[in-house]
């Protein structure tokens, strides 16, 4: 029994020492951002498979909830939100289903776009803060989602920020099946005009769920 206290004494003690500036740094920033235009490459490992796949991408985000995610050049999947509903497409097979946007399936997506990601205090609420680490100019984050569906559906999420221009390098997710979904942005526009229209899908010849 004693280990056990020595050892939980030692996590919160590690817990403590987090180095929260960079992260509220950040979320300062974060205010003011309203839409972002970014292209991606997303790296999927699954416990079944030696190699990772990887696959590029391009994110549309309009705050709150609106969402574009395409996934593929040519694309082969979309996930668009217009911030009540999610909609997933399998462009090849032509078959599709609609999702409510604050379920936890929907939120693998949109969690940047997340009223969580407006200040420190809002962010603390929605994540458990585990670990922090500096890595050559990389603000590099640890946390667990405290809701207990999401929980179910992420089981870790893990965060890149470039302490120098503020940006999200990098967003890592793990899910409930040991599955690591990790997404390196690039290219990205801050506040760009972007088209409503884009967050409505054409799902004309879909088969839809």
């Amino acid at each position: 029994m004693r280990p056990l206290l020595v050892l939980f004494a030692l996590m919160s003690i590690a817990r403590a020492e987090l180095d929260l500036k960079p992260l509220e740094t950040w979320l300062a920033r974060q205010k003011t951002l309203q839409s972002l235009d970014a292209d991606f490459v997303q790296e999927r490992k699954l416990p079944s498979l030696k190699k990772p796949v990887t696959t590029p991408g391009r994110m549309r985000m309009v705050r709150p909830g609106k969402l574009l995610w395409e996934l593929g050049k040519p694309v082969k999947t979309l996930a668009v939100s217009d911030g009540a509903t999610m909609t997933l497409l399998d462009v090849a097979k032509k078959r599709g289903k609609k999702i409510e946007a604050g379920s936890p399936e929907a939120r693998q997506f949109t969690l940047l776009s997340d009223e969580s990601f407006r200040d420190l205090a809002s962010f603390q609420q929605a994540f458990e803060l585990v670990e922090s680490r500096m890595s050559g100019g990389i603000y590099q984050l640890t946390v667990r989602p405290k809701d207990k569906a999401m929980r179910k559906n992420v089981s870790w999420m893990f965060l890149d920020i470039d302490t120098a221009s503020q940006e999200l390098r990098a967003m890592a997710l793990e899910l409930d099946d040991k599955t690591r979904i990790r997404t390196v942005f690039s290219n990205a526009k801050i506040n760009p005009k972007i088209d409503p229209a884009v967050f409505t899908p054409d799902t004309a010849g879909y088969l839809m769920k």
